[in-house]
């Protein structure tokens, strides 16, 4: 009889483009719900409602900061809003642009709008051929506007900041396509927008080319470190500033990925990663790596639904040193299905969501933050303190826009919207070296933390190959008493399996398994 440990059960994470039984013993085959944080294996926070009811269906948020008061501003397909809260009720507001006094809606379509700020300058982009890009004041009283001495019937794909200048994306003036086009502006005055976007003008620094070699278009962009990473359907491209005559040049970076739409790209730590259209991968803007070979690549775009792709994004939650690659799975019409990367233990695990459209991460009211009100979770539940501070910082808070015309707070709550989260995480093909061997599980003893007297269910499993499906042997492990589970499986390969019961949140640090050879195959 022997013990086998298996310590920091966290590290690895899920790796699912492998064979079971060749993997590290602390290594899982799936999860869904879990986060792998720290070396542990923690059920993910949920998410709860915040700001009240959206005025419209968000799909971008952005937040802004206006004399010291939080604020997110938040599009429809047609409207743009914000909302911030006064005397501790949400108050929103139609900042759309108008004339006489009059609503004009603008003619967005999913995942088309892109946003970036200049000099604390808001500026959104519909990233259609009939919506110019449109900069706000920061003045409630007034709306959002035309991007001034922005050219007339000229739009863009993407418009993103760049140092003190703005870069339109993929230009279109006129009716006519330029989809290599970089145009970029004459620097613009601290806390003000660019004065001119004529390239023609000498006393300017606007200008513009084309990055013509290939046939792939460009998506977007984001700034990187000192430059601005242009990104085309299958290539990435560098914009440097120079100065001089040519103020901007440009190299390539890559050759054979790009991104897979607008608002797939995020930074974090001085590195970029991107959604492609066949990979996740990481870069600092010379050298590219994937973040999933070998891991769950080939599961991502097998359970992607094709016809929905276009709608995919990505955002970064850095309280938690994560990245969520948000799509729809085959069946559904909106993202809510997601990749979790941490970014910095390396892991990568799998995440419901809400159907979704976009996300950001930002600052939100002090008053959001650990009241009892406005806590969803049953009371026996949760482990926050009694008006106490929430499980992430105010300051660094994910803001998601939600489908069902609600503005989610991720990690808000333990229950996801009020509902009990639904987790497991699952270990197949155990062999423990001696795949010949019949091994007969006799007790497993995990190390789970969480609230007290509330349980979790354990299942031990055995397979003819590692292949096959288990059968599951189930025992209830209860919180704060249960030490060791007892059970008979036999088998060549065993599978473990570890699922959310009455508890609403919960972590594992290692666990033990109480194994005897038995017999020969």
């Amino acid at each position: 009889m022997a013990i086998v440990s298996v310590p920091n059960c966290g590290s690895v994470g899920v790796i699912q483009d492998l064979s079971n039984h060749e993997l590290p013993i602390n290594a899982w085959t799936d999860a869904s719900n879990i986060r792998f944080l720290d070396g542990y294996v923690n059920q993910f926070l949920g998410h709860s409602q915040a700001y009240g009811t959206p005025s419209v269906v968000p799909h971008h948020v952005v937040p802004v900061i206006i004399s010291g008061a939080r604020y997110w501003i938040y599009a429809s397909l047609a409207k743009i809003y914000a909302v911030t809260i006064t005397a501790g009720s949400p108050v929103h507001t139609n900042l759309t642009r108008q004339t006489a006094g009059n609503d004009v809606d603008y003619s967005a379509t999913a995942n088309s709008w892109t946003s970036t700020i200049l000099g604390g300058i808001p500026i959104m982009n519909a990233g259609n051929t009939t919506d110019p890009p449109q900069q706000w004041d920061l003045n409630t009283a007034n709306n959002f506007a035309a991007l001034s001495n922005w050219p007339a019937n000229t739009y863009c794909k993407s418009m993103r900041a760049y140092k003190n200048f703005l870069v339109a994306l993929n230009v279109t003036k006129s009716g006519t396509n330029y989809p290599y086009m970089v145009k970029w502006s004459h620097p613009a005055d601290p806390g003000a927008v660019p004065s001119s976007w004529d390239q023609t003008d000498p006393t300017k620094d606007a200008g513009e080319f084309d990055l013509a070699d290939g046939y792939d278009q460009i998506i977007d962009g984001l700034a990187l470190r000192d430059s601005l990473m242009i990104y085309k359907e299958n290539s990435v491209w560098r914009m440097d500033f120079t100065g001089g005559a040519f103020v901007h040049r440009n190299s390539k970076v890559m050759g054979t990925s790009g991104a897979m739409n607008r608002n797939c790209i995020v930074e974090v730590d001085g590195f970029h990663v991107v959604l492609t259209t066949n990979d996740i991968v990481i870069h600092d803007g010379m050298q590219a790596r994937s973040i999933l070979d070998k891991v769950t690549r080939r599961w991502l775009f097998k359970n992607m639904d094709v016809d929905q792709a276009y709608q995919s994004f990505v955002f970064k939650n850095p309280f938690f040193n994560e990245v969520y690659i948000c799509f729809a799975s085959i069946g559904q019409t909106i993202p809510g299905t997601a990749i979790v990367y941490n970014y910095v233990d390396k892991t990568v695990s799998k995440r419901t969501l809400p159907s979704i459209h976009h996300a950001n991460f930002g600052q939100v009211d002090d008053s959001l933050n650990g009241t009892w009100a406005a806590d969803p979770d049953p009371w026996s539940s949760d482990l926050t303190l009694w008006n106490g501070g929430d499980n992430a910082p105010n300051t660094s808070r994910v803001l998601m826009a939600g489908h069902d015309t609600k503005l989610y707070l991720l990690d808000g709550a333990s229950s996801f919207d009020g509902a009990a989260p639904s987790a497991y995480v699952e270990r197949r093909g155990l062999s423990f070296g001696s795949p010949d061997k019949i091994k007969l599980v006799k007790s497993v003893r995990p190390r789970i933390v969480g609230n007290n007297g509330e349980t979790v269910t354990l299942k031990i499993g055995s397979q003819d190959d590692p292949w096959s499906e288990p059968v599951y042997t189930s025992m209830t492990h209860t919180i704060g008493s249960t030490v060791r589970n007892n059970c008979l499986v036999a088998g060549r390969y065993i599978s473990f399996k570890v699922e959310t019961g009455s508890a609403y949140t919960w972590r594992m640090d290692s666990y033990d398994i109480e194994v005897e050879t038995i017999g020969d195959w």
